[in-house]
């Protein structure tokens, strides 16, 4: 083995929603990379929040997003630890990034440290990558898909593999999934290969910045999430993933708040609602302890009202099978097609509502009988309607830029409507009975 860095340093309360780089020397022949870091958490719980990131002399070689304070890395030319690529190592100049989320001071007043140690190594022992799986189940026409828009695995922050995502996949019905670990797609591949052609797996990332998560969904490649670095901000973020073919999805905005959850809530400052294609309004359990749900739908209705088109996603954020467990909810979508480009397009179109089982549904009618789905823009003249099936005894409701227009008690199945006059845009949502946990909620219908 060869040393190739050996560095460290003292992190206080001012240091954190930074990023400390590193930068080392790769020899040529090298054929393995070990390495090692480790941090004070400070305290407990909360405690510090410290992640990697590696750059090759090409670009991204993985991002290491745990809450481990203790972490070894590996990789080489045919094995990578998850949430890194596998491949040659180039001879040149690369750097490690230490990205500091959260610095907890520690009770004595000391600062908090961190080591880094890099070295070669004769070869890694890390779990072997899988080979690429075909991406397309047997191929579906027009009609309504479930799915997964936001999961994690061991690639960062989940405690399942994707392969044992894949086992406990397989009985949820799931048309399609997008696997979303923090800032890194290296498990994409294992996971469809796992999958195999039962499910549609779909290449995402969950872009995990210092003021706010947003998901990249139906991007390949890496996108740079590094905000405040270079300059870059919150839009350029937003409008690299759009360039990139994908989905700006921003993801529970309204989470709990630093330091419990360091950087999930939505606090970027100048940021263009208009740049984002959809809001998680609904994850994980309605009312779970964990959740902030109402809030994320009133800041969806906000950017509503000023204007902007977004469509509504829900989604479990599992990062282990528990999170699967319950009244959670998935995202419907109307697609042409089961395909990635068939699901990006729809989601785009607003033609989705978020459930945790019942169905349901809305449109938009004129006097002439023309129709219009969700997501789309129809004269004022039209008239909003919305039907439920599968429902248990609860309350069906329209929301038109916020207000209550027309409501009905149902049972399995049900309908309301009202004018699109008087609103710049229209929701269906169903709650329980008890109208305190949401079951079903629709993107919108803007009004001309």
């Amino acid at each position: 083995m060869s040393e190739l860095l050996r560095t460290g340093g003292a992190l206080r309360r001012e240091d954190r929603k930074g990023y400390r780089g590193h930068g080392f020397s790769v020899p040529d022949g090298a054929s393995a990379l070990r390495i090692t870091f480790a941090y004070d958490p400070g305290q407990p719980f909360p405690h510090s929040l410290l992640t990697l990131s590696l750059f090759d002399p090409h670009g991204f070689r993985g991002a290491g997003h745990r809450y481990s304070p203790r972490q070894t890395i590996e990789l080489g030319p045919n094995e990578a630890t998850p949430g890194f690529v596998a491949g040659a190592l180039p001879a040149g100049e690369w750097s490690v990034e230490v990205d500091v989320h959260s610095v907890i001071a520690r009770l004595d007043g000391a600062p908090n440290g961190y080591e880094l140690l890099v070295e070669t190594i004769p070869e890694s022992h890390a779990r072997s990558a899988a080979p690429p799986f075909p991406r397309t189940p047997a191929s579906r026409g027009p009609g309504w898909y479930r799915g997964e828009l936001h999961l994690h695995t061991t690639h960062s922050d989940g405690q399942w593999s994707p392969a044992e995502m894949a086992v406990e996949a397989r009985g949820r019905g799931l048309d399609f999934m997008f696997l979303t670990d923090h800032n890194t797609n290296t498990g994409i591949a294992e996971l469809r290969r796992a999958v195999g052609g039962q499910t549609l797996v779909l290449p995402g990332a969950e872009l995990t910045t210092f003021n706010g998560h947003a998901l990249a969904l139906g991007v390949e490649r890496w996108i740079d999430w590094r905000i405040g670095l270079d300059g870059r901000s919150a839009n350029d973020v937003a409008q690299a993933v759009r360039a990139a073919g994908g989905l700006f999805v921003v993801a529970h905005p309204d989470a709990l708040p630093d330091d419990i959850c360091t950087g999930c809530r939505w606090t970027h400052e100048g940021f263009d609602p208009g740049l984002a294609d959809g809001v998680e309004v609904w994850g994980g359990l309605w009312n779970g302890p964990e959740e902030e749900n109402p809030g994320c739908v009133g800041l969806w209705h906000h950017w509503l009202d000023a204007g902007h088109r977004l469509t509504a996603t829900g989604a479990t954020d599992a990062h282990h099978k528990k999170h699967w467990e319950g009244a959670v909810p998935l995202t419907y979508v109307y697609a042409e097609e089961l395909s990635l480009s068939g699901i990006l397009d729809a989601v785009r179109a607003g033609r989705t509502f978020v459930s945790s089982g019942p169905e349901l549904e809305m449109r938009a009618v004129a006097a002439d009988g023309r129709e219009w789905p969700t997501g789309a823009t129809v004269p004022a003249s039209a008239r909003i309607e919305a039907s439920c099936s599968r429902s248990p005894e609860a309350k069906l409701r329209m929301v038109s830029g916020g207000t209550i227009t027309a409501r009905a008690e149902v049972t399995g199945r049900g309908s309301v409507s009202a004018p699109a006059a008087g609103a710049r845009w229209h929701v269906a949502e169903l709650w329980d009975r008890e109208a305190d946990v949401m079951l079903a909620v629709t993107s919108p219908i803007y009004v001309a």
